[in-house]
């Protein structure tokens, strides 16, 4: 007697390892691990790339850049066709939002640990300052990380969209 495996297998494998590495992140953005380390790689060099642009765009850089690292590869996977891939990556895109989301709420208090270990030097606390606005830090947090919630959602659904639709 044979052991047949079904195909699907190693994709949902290769998923709960994903969720394994990015939902505690996205459900305490506050203790992101190791791949808030990778984030962070891609959030100090959206700073460096943006630097010429002025002020408030090198400060957002950061962010944005943390965010469409991940996006990128969303879309070049999806341009493939390659829908898993895309799904995992989306799971990484999720994280980053969550990290984001976690940055931007705590402008007010700025009590995360900095690479430069000074509050002051806190992208979100000197936006949110710029733009007279600190007090919509926590709401736009939130609203950041329930899109983060939304996109772990997305990226189950779209790497399990090849094998749900060969079920019909």
């Amino acid at each position: 007697m044979t052991l047949t495996l079904p195909t699907w297998w190693p994709r949902v494998l290769g998923l709960l390892l994903t969720l394994w590495v990015t939902l505690p992140g996205v459900v305490r953005p506050t203790e992101p691990g190791f791949l808030g380390n990778v984030n962070l790689i891609f959030h100090e060099a959206g700073h460096v790339l943006l630097m010429w642009a002025g002020e408030v765009v090198m400060l957002l850089g950061g962010s944005l850049f943390q965010l469409l690292v991940p996006a990128a590869c969303i879309g070049l996977f999806l341009a493939r066709g390659e829908r898993f891939a895309a799904g995992l990556v989306t799971l990484w895109l999720a994280h980053s939002l969550a990290g984001v989301s976690a940055y931007v709420a705590d402008a007010p208090l700025r009590e995360l640990p900095l690479i430069t270990g000074d509050p002051d030097t806190h992208d979100w606390w000197q936006l949110f300052t710029i733009w007279d606005a600190l007090d919509a830090a926590p709401g736009l947090g939130r609203f950041l990380h329930a899109l983060a919630l939304g996109a772990v959602v997305v990226g189950i659904f779209v790497a399990l969209w090849d094998d749900l639709k060969e079920k019909e």
